[in-house]
């Protein structure tokens, strides 16, 4: 058993991660420890009701050149995290997802030896393979999402365990779809700043060509809801709008989305979607260039399934045009059918290895670390 009063430092640094985050917490909260929890975070980790020192929004960029501007900005604000961590002096360290903040987070840490967990494995299994030796000079142990991460890892001397997708515990497999009068298309660009300002335009140019179907979306902020609420109207639009993605999921009939945490959610809701993705020109040339794609298809249903189960359209590739005949395929009733199947059979795959996987896997590594 642990010794009470362990106490745990938690960074979330986007809203999909502060989901993750807040799960973790709450199976923490739910076992005899009373383990003492900091995090940085935003609003699902807030209402577990441990103490988040630094909001998670300050770091809502994405890509390896967007961030550029903001550098100076995001190098100070990593830099007085770290030292209000150091201070702290935990018993570890979980870095959730966010790899660009927390790799160099806990590498900053390891300086003082302050054991380090990264929850979420970054996509190793689909670019940039080699990272999981550079990992392993810096954390000490990786829980895993997904059954097949962990092997990798292993490989490369890193202690990995898989601990299930939150997610698939929280949504029920034979989740039971409404049946509307019309058809409901889920629009959800993500929550980034950038991912909204890119797709969620022609995401809207795209539907207004549909007839006969209902339009809702739901995002993570007021001000986010606000602006593509301001899309919306422009376009002479009407937008039904959710609380929460998952909610809006379960009562879709079919998504249009940008890649990421909600084509899982889509998933694991029977949702089938069509999934779009756009980065900078300059870093789609580097990733090219430089071979750091490892499959060809990078949506997690696909990624999943290991072949092409729900379209995938990116880049050059993401038109309107494209995008209507992607919507056209995927109203195909069987084809419909033949997705549902198969994701009911992953989402099975995605479930915890027990109860409290999490927690019990963050316990034991406290108890091993103690008997050192």
């Amino acid at each position: 058993m642990v010794q009470a009063g362990k106490k745990i430092v938690i960074v979330a640094g986007e809203p999909s991660s502060d989901l993750l985050a807040a799960d973790l917490i709450q199976q923490l909260q739910q076992t005899t420890n009373n383990y003492q929890i900091i995090a940085v975070g935003g609003a699902k980790i807030r209402a577990t009701g441990v103490e988040v020192f630094q909001d998670n929004e300050a770091f809502s960029v994405m890509g390896l050149f967007e961030v550029f501007k903001d550098l100076p900005r995001l190098l100070r604000l990593k830099k007085q995290i770290v030292e209000r961590i150091v201070a702290e002096k935990p018993d570890v360290f979980i870095g959730v997802d966010s790899p660009d903040l927390n790799f160099s987070i806990a590498q900053a840490l390891k300086k003082h030896s302050i054991p380090v967990i990264h929850y979420v494995s970054p996509s190793v299994w689909a670019w940039r393979p080699k990272r999981v030796f550079k990992m392993a000079q810096f954390i000490d142990h990786v829980m895993c999402l997904f059954p097949f991460e962990t092997n990798i890892y292993q490989q490369a001397g890193l202690s990995a365990s898989f601990v299930g997708h939150p997610l698939a515990q929280q949504i029920a497999i034979d989740l039971q779809k409404p049946v509307n009068q019309q058809p409901l298309l889920a629009v959800l660009p993500g929550s980034r700043s950038r991912e909204i300002n890119v797709l969620m335009p022609l995401f809207l140019q795209t539907v207004k060509q549909l007839k006969n179907v209902q339009l809702a979306s739901a995002n993570v902020s007021p001000k986010k809801i606000a602006w593509c609420q301001q899309m919306a109207d422009e376009a002479g639009l009407t937008l039904q709008w959710f609380d929460d993605a998952n909610e809006l999921l379960k009562q879709a009939d079919m998504a249009l989305l940008g890649s990421g945490t909600v084509a899982l959610q889509a998933m694991l809701c029977q949702t089938p979607m069509v999934v779009a993705y756009r980065i900078a020109s300059l870093t789609w040339w580097v990733v090219n260039t430089f071979k750091m794609l490892q499959q060809p298809y990078y949506s997690l249903p696909n990624v999943l399934h290991q072949g092409f189960l729900v379209p995938e359209v990116m880049q050059k590739e993401l038109t309107k045009k494209n995008l209507l005949t992607a919507l056209g395929k995927i109203s195909d009733s069987e084809q419909q059918l033949v997705m549902k199947t198969r994701f009911k059979v992953l989402h099975r795959e995605l479930m915890p290895p027990e109860p409290l996987a999490t927690a019990k896997n963050i316990e034991q590594f406290l108890e091993s670390r103690s008997k050192c």
